[in-house]
């Protein structure tokens, strides 16, 4: 573990210049207008990752709020992608057996499951079972459970690709 996991708070508190623009995030979620609340997740970690830089737990954090805004607007690809890679950001401080980044890779991997696009489920799969092996290894039950699916999608049996697309899993279960 590297000296900067010591000394990072996860979860961290919101910083001070950042709350009225998360709690105006808040209400956005609560009265139902789940895409503004996501455009509005985009923007916030855009511009941290411009001021502090991609890995900064500003950053880090912001992608988070990013994901679970996404998968309540429906947006299983963008939480997927956020998730994976702030798991994977997360272990440049953190040991990989943080429970702050096994959360996000179970994120990552619940989100994943929920994406029925065939070209996107495959580009973030590949993603996450990266994630998957750099933090389980390869004999980990979620890893081969992964690995089936992307090779039902990108096999030639159009019926297993189909099922295999179908949303499931605990992320269709996030209510606001």
């Amino acid at each position: 573990m590297s000296p900067a996991a010591i000394a990072l708070p996860v979860p961290a508190a919101v910083p001070e210049f950042l709350a009225p623009r998360i709690e105006h995030l808040r209400h956005t979620l609560r009265a139902g207008r789940r895409e503004e609340a996501l455009r509005l997740a985009q923007t916030i970690s855009g511009e941290l990752a411009e001021s502090y830089g991609p890995l900064h737990h500003y950053t880090l954090h912001a992608l988070e709020l990013l994901a679970f805004c996404a998968q309540l607007a429906w947006q299983p690809t963008i939480a997927t992608e956020a998730s994976v890679y702030t798991a994977a950001a997360w272990q440049h401080f953190l040991d990989a057996e943080h429970p702050h980044i096994r959360r996000q890779a179970r994120n990552g991997a619940a989100s994943w499951l929920t994406i029925t696009d065939a070209p996107d489920a495959v580009r973030t799969g590949t993603s996450l079972l990266e994630l998957l092996q750099s933090l389980y290894g390869k004999d980990h039950p979620s890893t081969p459970f992964v690995e089936r699916r992307l090779n039902a999608i990108t096999g030639a049996d159009q019926e297993a690709a189909k099922r295999a697309l179908r949303a499931s899993g605990p992320a269709l279960m996030i209510k606001p």
